[in-house]
């Protein structure tokens, strides 16, 4: 054990956990994030299809409640 001698730096030292090289993120500091685009969902497929069944419906209602009235009238 006496025969070495103790490391000086950083660079000289085994199982180092951070990198030595420095990270620079200037460079990304002033550029603008794009926004993400954000994806269309089963939800609101489902909605559109639920609003359009309920109003194809109310119609063929009101369609058979005034051939009703018209016919006994």
């Amino acid at each position: 054990m006496q025969g070495k001698k103790p490391l000086r730096s950083r660079e000289e030292r085994t199982h180092n956990l951070v990198s030595i090289e420095p990270y620079d993120n200037t460079s990304d500091a002033y550029r603008k994030e794009q926004p993400k685009r954000a994806e269309t969902g089963f939800g609101f497929y489902l909605s559109i299809a639920i609003i359009t069944f309920v109003t194809i419906l109310f119609f063929s209602l009101y369609e058979l409640v005034v051939e009703t009235w018209v016919r006994f009238k």
